[in-house]
Formats: structure tokens, sequence, C-alpha cells
């Protein structure tokens, strides 16, 4: 969950060894104390103008559990992949969050799991994400990511090391990374920024 009247907002480029380009933007907001919106946009840039991708728009509330060192949240969202047509779904997620500590670092776990119900002739998506971070100092923290994804009987799964770098407080960090995707690599540029 964001905090209330707090925001996060995320660009990011993944550019393959076969040339593909792909852009992502990711926005949440704190508009009450147990509700954030949000959204999110992944666009094919390979030719240098927007391509086929998708988009959806979501809110997230939480899960009251007391008592409890972790956090978990359900989303609901509608959205729509685009290329030669479009085809909309509605999304619904459950996210679990905790603090970790390791040997003398703190860091954190996140595992997001998710569904894309196709509402026309398109495929569901099932879709697993998880994060484990470790701050490294005030100005570095590290991230592996995995990503898995199913989309008609096929699955995917993608590594994605990679170190944020924060110059100073409150200002941009900076994300740079690798992906690992069926034998293909790729470079990950991005920025965060709290506001």
């Amino acid at each position: 969950m964001r905090e209330h009247r707090t925001g996060f907002l995320s660009y990011s480029g993944v550019y393959q060894e076969t040339g593909k380009l792909d852009g992502s933007a990711y926005f949440e907001y704190g508009l009450r104390p147990k509700l954030t919106l949000g959204a999110k946009v992944d666009i094919d840039m390979t030719y240098g103008r927007p391509g086929n991708g998708s988009g959806f728009v979501f809110f997230r509330k939480p899960i009251t559990l007391r008592d409890r060192n972790y956090k978990i949240a359900y989303e609901v969202g509608l959205g729509a992949t685009f290329d030669d047509t479009s085809e909309p779904f509605v999304r619904t997620a459950l996210s679990y969050g905790r603090s970790i500590k390791m040997w003398d670092r703190y860091g954190w776990l996140a595992i997001d799991g998710a569904v894309e119900w196709a509402l026309d002739e398109g495929q569901d998506a099932l879709k697993l994400d998880t994060t484990l971070g470790l701050s490294i100092n005030d100005k570095f923290k590290v991230m592996m990511q995995v990503f898995v994804s199913e989309t008609n009987g096929k699955t995917g799964t993608t590594l994605a090391p990679s170190v944020v770098w924060q110059p100073r407080p409150k200002a941009p960090s900076f994300v740079f990374g690798i992906e690992g995707k069926d034998g293909i690599l790729a470079l990950k540029l991005g920025m965060w920024r709290s506001f």
C-alpha cells in the first residue's frame, strides 16, 4: 500500500540483444489511508514509435491482519492489450510483502500473483512476480526479481538482477540491471520517483 497522499512513479526501458526495445511506465498514489490507485503501461518501442503492448488501471486495498509482520493486499483493475486489435481484460491480484534482515542489512520481500481475465476472444494470463531487495547503504540497493507468466498454455520465466542507486535523499533513484528470458539477455535502465 502507498501511504496516504504520497505517490510513486517509475519508467524503464529494456533493450534485448535481438534489438527489441520495450518501455514501461508505472504510477500509484495513496488516495486514502487504505486505498491506493494506480496504472501501468507496457509498450514495444522497437521501431521508435508505440507498438503492441498492454495497460491497465487499478485500485488496491489491504486485507487487515492484526499483529503480523507482513502485509497482504488485494487489487482489482481494468485494462486491455493492444496491437492490431484491442482485447479488454479484468485484472485481479493478491500481494504479500514484508521487511527482512540478512546479516546486518535490511530489505524487503514482495510476492504478487495476478490473473488477467480476457473479456473478449483473448487468452487469460497468469502472472507471478517475486522481488527480493536489500539495502547496501544509504545510496545503493540490490534486487533480484523473478517474473513468471502463463498465457495460452505457454509459460515464460524472466530473471532480473539489478542495482538501484539514489545519489542523495529525496532525489530520483536509477535502476541498472539485466534480464534473461528464454536464453535472450537484455539491458534494463529505469528511474523511480517518490513524491
